[in-house]
């Protein structure tokens, strides 16, 4: 999106495109995102003087996981992350900081929120009573750990960070996390005792004096995170002296809105749309446009690569931009919450693409397919997942690569906000009283909409395998009120039917479609995406290519063998080694690319846990030559990509592509075999 395009619609919008409808009073049109001038006050909107949204959250809970996103739910609860308690050394509640009502003892810093965050969305939304029990004990000892004069949790040396963290009085960073645990506790109990303690903490903030407040480092960075709980309070309290607060916590805030503030990979996938977040405030178009613009930075110097993000283990370093560079599972998940808030601030429908991107291509090859073990770093094209030192391949020394429950501390305590958080904000509230699907996945909302009234949505959907999304109603009366569902950039044709009778939506339609209708109870909807087959070009990474099928990308199925590297026998740790070739180039016809592959379909997984290499239900079928010169480097990672096309005097074979996602070792940026005269010779890089 240009910075023109981002600005367009701060005033009233106009429908931009018109559509015939079922009946005489249905009203299907296309629009670029909700308009903001709807007074409904069902939910928590902006409060004036914020400028409002185009979305608004819903409460926790309102949402609810069906089919393949409620099996990621229930395998997370029963993972490591749902059993963490019992594996990590942060999470020990003898002599606990977190759980001492003076703030004194061990492991007060980001862990525990961190982990609390996930496991306590998550339990509820599955109703896990006996999680929902742990989550509230460790929430209950926050409020109790409330001083006076309103500060929280652990303090002195009991707040001593895990890693070099920051200087000054007070380290807000792990408050910040815990605030989000306890936002999510208020909107799920409507406990008002967490509005009282949020306000008495952030009385506190303000009395802070400048010199003291958000130094240096991770609570600077990522003070966004505490802006975002300050207007989440006033939306419900109205407290005007927040306000202040607010500009306070930005003024305070690491310059992200002048460009990259920290080229560390969480703080990019955290920090990098935070003056978005302000712009309701400040009106100001830089802050609306930063967001845009940091994105487009980072993709462009490191991001040339399939999956949403971008070569960052553990920071982005000049030249280290090739596919094999890594991304922690923290950036991930942090990515994933950001594109989230970004796209209920701007209704920008390429933010909820860019999530899917993450959360359907990157994030599940983080853990194993049984969501039982973690692993720290994943690039797009890694052929090991081994406990191997692959520094300076790699920024990070020791074993960054392997599958451990009980390693690789941040990630595996952070992980779990990336599923729950996804689930909450797949639907959201308009400002005109009605509802939006903006992100993809089996689920059902019940929300209240035009005249208070409650309605149910069921999606029943396999998506992003496939392509049809259909939407079932049920309300107690037919209710008169707007439906939003989002246009993916990726889909050039989307079709929609309402109760059976076809729409006609026009040519290439981007946005949301908005179905403006009286529903009636058991009203059907039916919302078609069609996939084709495509390739990206990475021109900036040496020509290689990417394979896509609507938002999933495909990599070589490469066989994976297995082999234990620890850990206890209930939590074992895994090492992948590949037990084939995974050195390909693909070969296409130059006149028509995508005809060189086809798509099969495999039967749906009984399971549900469509991200296994044997359980894919799509796989493409490619052709493809083994570049015999391309093999692991003296770092014991895939060698950097070469200038294409690439000559191979291998023999043309048939290749498996399955699900990015799917995949944990992986090739997903191939380079193109060529076979004129303009083709190179590959050079063999320096081996172990």
């Amino acid at each position: 999106m240009s910075i023109t395009r981002g600005l367009a619609w701060l005033g009233p919008i106009a429908w931009i495109s018109w559509t015939s409808a079922a009946l005489a009073d249905d009203q299907v049109t296309t629009v670029p995102r909700p308009d903001t001038s709807g007074k409904s006050t069902l939910y928590a909107v902006n409060r004036p003087p914020l400028a409002p949204t185009p979305f608004v959250k819903l409460p926790v809970g309102a949402v609810r996981p069906e089919g393949w996103l409620l099996a990621q739910l229930r395998l997370q609860a029963n993972g490591f992350h749902g059993n963490l308690k019992e594996i990590s050394r942060f999470l020990r509640k003898p002599n606990n900081a977190w759980l001492n009502p003076e703030g004194q003892g061990e492991h007060g810093w980001e862990e525990v929120p961190y982990w609390l965050k996930g496991f306590g969305d998550c339990a509820y939304l599955l109703d896990n009573a006996d999680q929902i029990a742990e989550a509230r004990e460790w929430i209950e000892a926050a409020l109790r750990s409330q001083r006076p004069d309103g500060f929280f949790g652990p303090r002195g040396q009991g707040a001593k960070a895990t890693v070099a963290s920051t200087e000054g009085k007070y380290d807000l960073w792990p408050n910040m996390v815990m605030l989000n645990c306890l936002q999510s506790y208020f909107e799920y109990t409507n406990d008002r005792r967490i509005l009282d303690f949020m306000s008495k903490y952030f009385r506190f903030e303000a009395s802070m004096p400048e010199a003291d407040f958000l130094p240096p480092f991770w609570q600077q960075q990522r003070a966004a995170d505490n802006l975002a709980s300050v207007y989440w309070l006033y939306n419900r309290t109205g407290e005007e002296w927040l306000l202040d607060l607010a500009a306070k916590v930005h003024h305070h805030t690491a310059p992200w809105t002048d460009g990259i503030a920290s080229w560390h990979n969480v703080n990019m996938c955290q920090g990098f749309g935070g003056p978005v977040t302000y712009w309701p405030q400040s009106r100001d178009p830089r802050h609306l446009a930063a967001a845009e613009r940091n994105y487009r930075e980072f993709r462009s110097k490191y991001g040339q690569v399939p999956g949403g993000l971008f070569g960052g283990d553990e920071n982005c370093r000049p030249g280290q931009n090739d596919p094999r560079q890594a991304i922690e599972t923290c950036g991930m998940v942090e990515f994933m919450l950001s594109a989230e808030r970004l796209t209920m601030i701007t209704g920008e429908t390429t933010w909820a693409d860019r999530c899917e991107d993450v959360a359907f291509n990157s994030l599940p090859a983080a853990t194993t397919a049984d969501l039982k073990a973690i692993r720290y770093l994943t690039a797009p094209n890694m052929a090991t997942a081994d406990r191997r030192d692959h520094h300076p391949g790699i920024e990070n020394g020791g074993a960054m690569f392997h599958y451990d429950p009980a390693d690789h501390r941040c990630c595996q305590h952070n992980f779990g906000h990336g599923w729950p958080y996804f689930c909450e904000h797949l639907w959201m509230a308009t400002p005109d009283a009605g509802l939006a699907m903006v992100l993809y996945a089996p689920s059902r909302v019940k929300a209240r909409v035009a005249e208070g009234a409650e309605v149910q949505v069921e999606v029943s959907t396999r998506y992003p395998f496939e392509e049809e999304i259909r939407f079932r109603l049920t309300t107690a009366r037919p209710v008169p009120f707007p439906l939003y569902l989002r246009l993916p950039g990726w889909c050039a044709d989307p079709g929609l039917s309402i109760n059976g009778t076809s729409q006609l939506l026009g040519p290439s339609p981007r946005g949301y479609l908005r179905i403006e209708r009286t529903w009636s109870n058991d009203d059907q909807v039916s919302l078609t995406l069609p996939m084709n087959v495509s390739l990206r070009t990475w021109k900036d990474n040496r020509g290689s290519v990417s394979v896509d099928r609507g938002p999933l990308t495909y990599s070589l199925r490469i066989d994976e063998e297995k082999v234990r590297s620890g850990g206890s026998d209930r939590w074992p740790s895994w090492e992948l080694h590949p037990k084939g070739p995974w050195n390909y180039g693909l070969f296409f016809q130059a006149n028509d690319p995508a005809s060189s592959l086809t798509v099969e379909r495999k039967p749906w997984p009984k399971d549900d846990q469509p991200f296994e290499i044997n359980k894919a239900p799509i796989v493409l079928r490619a052709r493809g030559k083994k570049v015999p010169e391309w093999r692991f480097d003296q770092y014991a990672l895939v060698a950097p990509l070469q200038d294409g096309p690439v000559r191979s005097n291998q023999p043309l074979e048939m290749i498996e592509l399955v699900p990015m996602g799917a995949a944990r070792l992986r090739i997903s940026a191939f380079p193109v075999i060529g076979e004129g005269p303009d083709a190179k010779t590959w050079v063999v890089p320096k081996t172990p």
